[in-house]
This record gives C-alpha cells, structure tokens and sequence, in this order.
C-alpha cells in the first residue's frame, strides 16, 4: 500500500506545471485560432477566459492561485498575417529569466535593451520575423510584460 501511494505521489509530482517556454512562445505565435483551444488546454495545459476576449482574441491562464507563479496569455490575431500577437503577463522572475536565457539558444539574436517609459525597460530578441519584447522589470500590473510580434 505504502509503494502504491508513493507511486501515486511520484506520478504528480513529476506532472508538468503549465509553465512558458521559449519555445512554446515561437509555437503559440503561429497557431491557427481555430486550433488553438487544442494546443493551449491540451498540450500545454492552459484554461481559456472567454469572457474577456472579442472574435479576434483568445485569453488563456495557468489559474495558478500563487500570485508568483501566474501567467496570462492574450493571442491577438493580426489580419492579413501568418503569426499572431502575443501578450504575456508573468508574475514568475524565474519563468522570465528562464525564456530570456533560452531565446538565443533556439535562434533568436538579442537586439539590446529599448526604453519604453522614463523606468521601464525592455529587452529586444529577433527571429526571423518574430520580435520578442520583454520588460527587465516587473511593471505597473505588478508582473513582468512579454509581447511578440510579428514583422
């Protein structure tokens, strides 16, 4: 009995957390609306808020009750574009500091930091055609911003 629960423990325990990665951001940019709802709840593990989006947005959330481990996801669809809008707010460092370190590993180019207010800062990471903005500090919402967009 004592093995059976400590199986049972071990399984959960190893179970992923709906964590963001880098390269889910690059895969999250390119999904279909249509097909989103599949990956994000399926394959990542998110929940979709739909009484806060509008026809060409979807909004997912980890639901993490933490304050320090919830993220926030908006998908924006841009007309007449093969990628989406990605809005992300992350109240995890960790989480933030880990998509920063493993951007360039997957083949971003880290364009230096960008100053969008007289105290915020931003970090700038270019794909192809996507561009990653990531604010170096957490801002007025109290979470780190993450935007994606396409050029």
């Amino acid at each position: 009995m004592k093995f059976f629960i400590f199986c049972f423990l071990l399984f959960f325990s190893l179970l992923p957390a709906q964590d963001l990665s880098a390269n889910h951001i690059s895969e999250i940019a390119y999904y279909d609306l249509d097909h989103l709802d599949k990956a994000m709840i399926q394959v990542y593990g998110f929940k979709r808020v739909q009484d806060i989006e509008d026809d060409n947005q979807r909004v997912y959330t980890n639901d993490s009750h933490k304050i320090g481990e919830l993220i926030v996801i908006t998908v924006i669809k841009k007309a007449g574009s093969c990628s989406n809008i990605l809005s992300i707010v992350n109240t995890s460092l960790d989480s933030v500091l880990k998509i920063r370190q493993d951007l360039p590993k997957i083949g971003y180019l880290y364009k230096g930091k960008q100053k969008l207010s007289a105290d915020i800062f931003f970090s700038l990471f270019v794909k192809d055609k996507l561009t990653v903005a990531i604010t170096d500090q957490v801002t007025h919402t109290g979470a780190y911003q993450i935007l994606v967009t396409y050029k």
